[in-house]
């Protein structure tokens, strides 16, 4: 599948707010494994840092099809909260960038030395998504 050539502005928004990611990945034995991440946008990729000793990063590792789903505070006319759907492949890079580390940090809990900040840590990776296709519920789905 191809990468989507540009992200819309209202699902960049929302990628580069603190709206935390539920990452699926597969178990090798086809299961899912679902883990909430902080996510930003660089670029037209979406990416995270975490630690790579972790089942989603081995599950990357061996099958590196993904999915984000990202839960926005608006609501339509509806009543159906808005959320946002990113498949794509995933790329592990390590060791972890430290920038990113440090802006996930200040988005999420308002300060880069918080103690969570995975920037440090030996082990961390950066995992970048390349986007092939949006989908779920507000301004960033378009009708086929």
């Amino acid at each position: 599948m191809s990468t989507l050539r540009t992200i819309p502005a209202p699902a960049q928004a929302l990628l580069g707010s603190d709206a935390l990611a539920h990452v699926i990945t597969r178990n090798a034995d086809g299961s899912p494994q679902v883990s909430v991440v902080w996510c930003g946008i660089r670029g037209d990729r979406v990416v995270f840092c975490t630690e790579g000793s972790t089942a989603k990063v081995r599950n990357l590792r061996r099958d590196p099809r993904v999915v984000l789903s990202i839960e926005d505070e608006v609501r339509n006319l509806a009543g159906t909260q808005h959320h946002l759907v990113v498949h794509g492949t995933a790329k592990v890079l390590g060791p972890a960038d430290p920038d990113l580390c440090d802006e996930l940090c200040r988005t999420y809990v308002g300060r880069a030395d918080h103690p969570t900040n995975l920037k440090d840590s030996p082990t961390a990776v950066t995992v970048a998504v390349d986007v092939e296709r949006l989908a779920g519920n507000g301004p960033w789905t378009v009708d086929d």
